[in-house]
């Protein structure tokens, strides 16, 4: 791929280390940019661990990190994986966009947040696509290309070639909240955390219903605790809000109590289940505390499942006649960005 060798990567935590490294396995050099020489020494440590997991250790050659966007000279491409937050995200674009060499193309890496929201302030919006590489990044097979209104074709195409550099399959969305990928995943934890709440099963025994009779590689819960709580619960708040507030996407009360309490999940220990020196699977007390009635009135796995599948499958629809995508890619993402068996209009079963 020519015209893609050199990657500028502005924001050293989140996805940006694990996107910095599948970059240089794919052959492409790499300028990992932040504020601070303490998270940029982390990121280096992180990346340089992760190359060796990969028995590729001298891709880290390729790498070089810096505090200045002025460091961008050169870069055919630079991704943003900034902070998820429109203000944050507006701001990083426009100096980005002041720094990187006029031919560069800028990928807004976003879970969420619709791309206009915070490139359209930026003086060449011609060149902003926006992307969501869903975790892990080293390994993930699926990116999802977002269709933003002011891209050129030239700038997209840049980014689908930079896609295929990385070995993942891309799926072209349009720019609406959640694109594809979290979507299907909210309305799949949703329809879970609905279940625990009315009392139908414990974090455990719904995740491995889950594991279990729909076939999933891990349960909700235990994703909501390896994803970080205040995190997966910004971004169903976000889809929630700017798809106009849609019932079957309403955030849960137990995930918004447990993170006012401080349970970020495997990120401090505790969150939907208590970690540390406790033994795997162990249910944090805190669950009962806020849902007195919890595991009372237990629910067939088999139920649990078609519960979730059937909250997807809407979603999946949802999303189709949002024109957000075509049932064909609905799949492929569900397949490539969740690692879900099937994707939900492959699903026999009636939703």
């Amino acid at each position: 791929m020519t015209g893609l060798t050199h990657v500028g990567i502005v924001g050293a935590s989140g996805v940006g280390p694990p996107l910095a490294q599948a970059c240089l396995q794919a052959g492409m050099s790499v300028v990992l940019i932040d504020d601070t020489d303490e998270v940029l020494s982390q990121a280096e440590t992180q990346v340089l661990r992760g190359l060796q997991r990969a028995e590729q250790p001298g891709a880290f050659s390729l790498m070089r990190k810096a505090t200045r966007l002025e460091r961008l000279e050169g870069c055919d491409l630079v991704v943003e994986c900034g902070s998820e937050t429109p203000q944050a995200k507006q701001d990083l674009l426009r100096r980005i966009d002041s720094y990187a060499e006029r031919s560069a193309v800028i990928a807004v890496e976003t879970d969420a947040l619709p791309v206009s929201f915070t490139a359209r302030y930026v003086e060449n919006p011609e060149r902003v696509v926006g992307v969501h590489v869903p975790p892990p990044a080293t390994i993930g097979r699926l990116v999802e290309v977002i269709g933003y209104e002011h891209a050129s074709e030239g700038s997209i195409a840049r980014a689908l070639a930079w896609v295929e550099r990385l070995g993942k399959t891309a799926v072209r969305t349009r720019d609406k909240a959640g694109f594809i990928v979290n979507r299907l995943q909210r309305a799949w934890m949703v329809a879970a955390l609905r279940v625990l709440e009315e009392g139908g099963g414990t974090p455990a025994t719904l995740d491995a219903a889950l594991r279990a009779e729909g076939g999933f590689p891990a349960g909700p819960f235990e994703l909501m605790d390896s994803r970080g709580l205040a995190e997966d619960y910004s971004i169903g708040e976000t889809i929630y809000e700017l798809l106009g507030r849609p019932e079957r996407l309403k955030p849960a009360v137990v995930h918004q109590q447990l993170v006012g309490r401080g349970c970020r999940g495997r990120r401090n220990s505790r969150g939907f289940y208590a970690y540390g020196e406790n033994a795997p699977g162990t249910v944090n007390l805190l669950v009962g505390e806020l849902l007195p009635g919890l595991g009372q009135r237990p629910v067939p796995a088999a139920a649990v499942a078609r519960a979730a599948r059937a909250a997807a499958r809407a979603e999946a629809q949802a999303i189709v006649d949002d024109g957000v995508a075509g049932p064909q890619d609905v799949d492929v993402a569900a397949r490539l960005g969740l690692f879900w068996p099937k994707g939900p209009f492959e699903w026999k079963e009636a939703a």
